[in-house]
């Protein structure tokens, strides 16, 4: 039997959980041919394989799936390939798109707010698209007539539907409104996203009520697909709820609220991106794994991801209240909001054990900010010759909130891991990048480093796992949660997405001074049985990614 690619003599660790043997991989036509199992069936192969590349000292494993991506505003740009390079050059072979509730599609055909779309995408997406393609089907049409670099599946964004046919009007929908929204939620389940994505952290998911989630909630449990939820608040005190004396702390409650929506309504739920901002805040991670923990015993079917970092991006307007965001251009414009927003902000810092200063801008989202990249706010409002609270109003201002940011204190700092730790090792975690790609300003380090880190340092150096765990949660485990059926572990039959790295060498190469460092260790990647990666460096011109209907 002829195949086009033996990768032979490694050690294989399938994905499944258990444990790593020696052995080899066959691949044809883009799929995983077979696992030869004895030496007869070895030879055979490599006198009629086209290519045979020699994996002794080297580990081969599934390619690793990002679960928590935004590269699906990228994807539609004619240079993705250049910018989603880093993230195939650390192994990722499929990325879960649509998160936190900003997804291009499914949209209201013939929307009157595509503007509207468009500029809340803007810190997400590489350039202005048209938005013609509306359905899920039509853009994953779109996407394969251009070429994918990587394997995409996608979930349906609640925030940018809503947006589409809402625009900013954030009162609850009358019955029409909503129903039509769910038939377009409907309609993207049938035609392959693997879920719902709610961003109840952003407009306009942060004023959507309980009673309108709960609709999208039940939506996805009657297709048997997934909810994926970015928290209304991951800080002990913020600006998504009123400050209240003795209220619970605002992280706790946006947890109790979905835990309690999950049960309601029987949806498989994903947290996204757990964490815990600012030292004060790390105080509340025993609680809340505690609620999770009693949710499961209790039948809730729920999982959550982590990112190996004490950082993550996200978008400037992050750190502003519900009230300065309903009218947020008139807010600006007024003293008194800006006198009270300072002072709103101030009791939250004194509060957290985090503050403005802890923001690190990524790309300034206008002109006049550029100079600014790279640099803390306290950096910034130097440079300004003001405070640190005005140089985050005057960058916000001027670039509509497009400003993208590194958040640190997440999870942790240089120094304490614990919290980090505690989430990473956690037997409901699941790993992810969480980052924002486009080819303007600095990247966040999880862009190059997520998934070598998690083997580098928190397996090899700290021990929280094996690494046959550890590759489950990267690729097996993901693709189960999400319903992805041929991929994630090695199998005949399987799609032939591969990494092949040396256990030895394999390292993330970021520091927080600079993000921008790809990985060592990577040695071959493949996607649907194409080699992308040869010696840590992604060959452009292939598109090799398919997209994938769950």
């Amino acid at each position: 039997m002829n195949c086009d690619y033996l990768i032979k003599n490694g050690t294989i660790v399938d994905g499944s959980g258990q444990k790593s043997f020696k052995g080899s991989v066959a691949i044809k036509n883009g799929k995983i041919l077979e696992v030869p199992g004895n030496d007869a069936e070895l030879e055979a192969l490599e006198k009629n394989c086209a290519c045979v590349i020699d994996a002794a000292g080297l580990t081969v494993c599934p390619g690793f799936i990002d679960m928590h991506s935004h590269a699906d505003w990228v994807l539609p740009a004619d240079n993705h390939a250049s910018i989603v390079a880093p993230l195939l050059e650390q192994g990722i072979t499929t990325v879960i798109g649509g998160n936190c509730g900003y997804s291009p599609v499914p949209l209201v055909q013939n929307s009157p707010h595509k503007n509207m779309i468009r500029a809340a995408a803007e810190f997400l997406s590489e350039r202005p698209y048209d938005l013609n393609w509306e359905s899920t089907s039509a853009y994953f049409s779109d996407l394969e007539e251009r070429g994918l670099a990587l394997n995409l599946a996608m979930l349906a964004g609640q925030g940018m539907l809503r947006f589409s046919l809402l625009g900013d009007n954030y009162a609850f929908p009358e019955e029409e409104s909503l129903a039509e929204m769910e038939s377009l939620m409907d309609s993207a389940l049938e035609e392959g996203a693997c879920g719902i994505s709610l961003g109840l952290g952003y407009s306009p998911g942060i004023f959507s009520e309980i009673r309108e989630l709960e609709q999208f909630a039940r939506c996805a449990r009657r297709h048997d697909k997934m909810l994926t939820v970015h928290l209304k608040a991951y800080t002990r005190l913020s600006g998504a709820y009123p400050l209240k004396p003795f209220d619970e702390p605002h992280n706790l409650k946006a947890l109790r609220e979905m835990l309690e929506m999950a049960k309601n309504t029987g949806v498989k739920m994903q947290i996204s991106h757990m964490l815990f901002v600012g030292e004060k805040t790390w105080l509340s991670a025993e609680k809340a794994l505690t609620m999770i923990d009693n949710a499961v015993e209790s039948g809730v079917d729920l999982t959550f991801d982590t990112f190996p970092y004490t950082c993550g991006n996200t978008t400037v307007y992050i750190a502003f209240p519900t009230w300065f965001l309903n009218n947020i251009e008139q807010n600006f414009k007024s003293k008194a909001a800006r006198l009270r927003l300072k002072a709103e902000i101030a009791i939250i810092e004194s509060q957290l054990g985090f503050g403005l200063k802890d923001i690190q801008v990524l790309w300034g989202g206008h002109p006049d900010n550029t100079q600014y990249e790279g640099l803390f706010f306290d950096e910034v409002a130097s440079q300004m010759g003001c405070s640190v609270k005005e140089a985050y109003l005057r960058v916000s201002e001027t670039s509509l909130g497009k400003t993208l940011c590194l958040m640190h204190k997440y999870n942790g700092d240089e120094e304490n891991e614990t919290v980090l730790r505690e989430l990473l090792s956690h037997r409901l975690n699941l790993f992810e990048t969480d980052t924002i790609l486009t080819s303007r300003g600095l990247r966040n380090p999880s862009s190059f480093g997520t998934f070598p880190r998690i083997i580098q340092k928190y397996h090899k150096e700290v021990k929280l796992f094996s690494l046959e765990e550890a590759i489950s949660k990267m690729t097996g485990k993901s693709a189960q949660r999400f319903g992805i059926k041929d991929r994630g572990v090695i199998a005949g039959g399987n799609r032939a997405d591969l990494v092949i790295f040396d256990y030895s060498k394999i390292k993330d190469n970021t520091t927080f001074k600079d993000l921008e460092r790809p990985p060592s260790g990577i040695k071959h990647v493949f996607v649907n049985g194409k080699e992308v990666v040869r010696d840590g460096r992604a060959d452009q011109s292939i598109m090799a990614g398919q997209a994938i209907r769950v």
